[in-house]
């Protein structure tokens, strides 16, 4: 028979062991027998439900199997870095709402006369002052012929978008950022 402080000590030790592993499990995501399962479940319920993850992965889903992203990665990638996902949706370039925009953003600084096109003396001039001293005057042009792909000299937004679709399309986020930084006012 057990004294009464043997039968204490054992009875402390197996109530701390208890707490000690369920504190362990709690904090390693597994579940060990005697744990309550419930609070584990509503605890998750809320965290999906606080960040909106169910409504996340609907939009992933849909947007994947209805408008097909030309580069289904970096739609995934980007709709889960981008605090509003609408801006991972990709055009028919791959080019997602957020690069789109920020392009834009660029042509429209080209633009000086607002005409809706780029001219060449335009491209030239946003060439010289960002960054573009390092090309020749041949090299400008060949560069101009590639954006204008009608061959009406001058650059509309599609075209625009065309070339840089194909140009940043390697690009993650941070480089196409610093690149888009080096290009804007």
């Amino acid at each position: 028979m057990r004294s009464a402080l043997s039968e204490a000590h054992f009875w402390t030790k197996r109530t701390f062991t208890h707490i000690a592993s369920n504190r362990v499990a709690k904090m390693s995501g597994v579940l060990l027998p005697g744990m309550a399962e419930q609070p584990i479940k509503e605890a998750d319920q809320k965290y999906l439900e606080k960040h909106k993850i169910k409504d996340l992965m609907a939009f992933l889903l849909k947007e994947i199997i209805t408008t097909k992203p030309k580069d289904p990665i970096q739609f995934l990638v980007d709709a889960l870095s981008f605090e509003d996902p609408e801006m991972a949706t990709q055009d028919k370039y791959g080019l997602s709402a957020y690069r789109k925009r920020r392009l834009l953003e660029i042509f429209h600084q080209m633009d000086k006369n607002r005409s809706g096109y780029v001219s060449y003396k335009e491209v030239q001039a946003h060439s010289s002052k960002y960054g573009g001293q390092a090309l020749t005057e041949s090299e400008l042009r060949e560069v101009f012929r590639d954006f204008d792909q009608t061959g009406d000299n001058k650059i509309s937004e599609e075209e625009f978008l065309l070339f840089f679709s194909r140009a940043v399309q390697t690009m993650d986020n941070s480089e196409f950022d610093n690149l888009v930084m080096e290009m804007l006012d």
